[in-house]
């Protein structure tokens, strides 16, 4: 993919965290900006780090970034402050197990900060839209976003709590509660709602374009009793959209291919 590439420099709280813009020449411009939350930026464009070199996983099962791009659309990558600083910390540098690696710095965090990892990693994103737009990049785009697992995460809250951000999807965030990542150290800590759901959440995104993505691991079967309940805020129930596989938590390319026609359709 040819294209170009401009860096944010992100300020928050103290911490200065660097998005990647990408726009590719190479194809027609869709006009819209995707914000893509994810661990770092690097993979999100087939580029290794010093995360996926631990793992052993081929960057390139995660660019989505380029993925979106090959059909038009400019990419905005935003980096998670917690990886950031497990990965420029010698002793934790190396772990490989989620609580290893974020937990020292969730507890970091969590001495530093009076708000919970969720939302300052929400706040982070937010933030990214307000350099995007200052930083003229954007050009009158329309605002899209896509998350994969923890960037899931992210982008559902992003559309639900920033009506800048207008057509959202997500693949495997874990939708409700009952999913026990939600209570990580850097996300909620523990304080999980007992009674409320995420299809308020998600209902904040009515009228809004959504299309909520599962493998059958984070999402399947057993959530969409909350889709049902959220699909009730948008007119005619329309709009509200979910895209189903039995691929587990991993998000195939044919999966994704789908996902990134569904957003140019509606950024179009």
């Amino acid at each position: 993919m040819r294209g170009e590439i401009h860096q944010l420099v992100l300020t928050s709280y103290g911490a200065e965290l660097t998005a990647e813009f990408f726009r590719p020449v190479s194809v027609p411009s869709t006009g819209a900006v995707v914000v893509v939350p994810y661990y770092d930026t690097p993979p999100l464009f087939a580029e290794e780090t010093g995360r996926t070199e631990l793992t052993g996983r081929d960057p390139a099962l995660s660019a989505h970034g380029l993925q979106l791009a090959e059909v038009g659309h400019a990419v905005l990558a935003v980096p998670w402050w917690f990886e950031q600083v497990a990965a420029e910390d010698p002793a934790l540098s190396g772990a490989r197990d989620l609580a290893e690696r974020y937990g020292p710095v969730a507890a970091q965090h969590r001495r530093e900060q009076p708000m919970t990892g969720l939302g300052r990693s929400i706040a982070d994103v937010m933030l990214a839209v307000t350099a995007l737009q200052e930083s003229g990049l954007a050009d009158g785009a329309r605002v899209a976003t896509f998350g994969h697992s923890l960037g899931g995460k992210l982008a559902l809250h992003l559309a639900a709590l920033d009506d800048r951000v207008e057509v959202a999807a997500v693949h495997e965030p874990g939708l409700g509660f009952a999913h026990p990542t939600w209570g990580d150290p850097w996300h909620l800590d523990g304080d999980i709602p007992k009674d409320r759901d995420q299809d308020e959440l998600l209902a904040l995104v009515a009228p809004r374009p959504f299309l909520l993505a599962g493998g059958g691991d984070c999402d399947g079967g057993h959530n969409l009793h909350l889709v049902r309940e959220a699909r009730k805020h948008w007119p005619d129930r329309q709009g509200l959209d979910v895209l189903l596989h039995d691929g587990g938590h991993a998000l195939p390319r044919y999966v994704m291919a789908g996902i990134r026609e569904w957003l140019r359709e509606r950024t179009s």
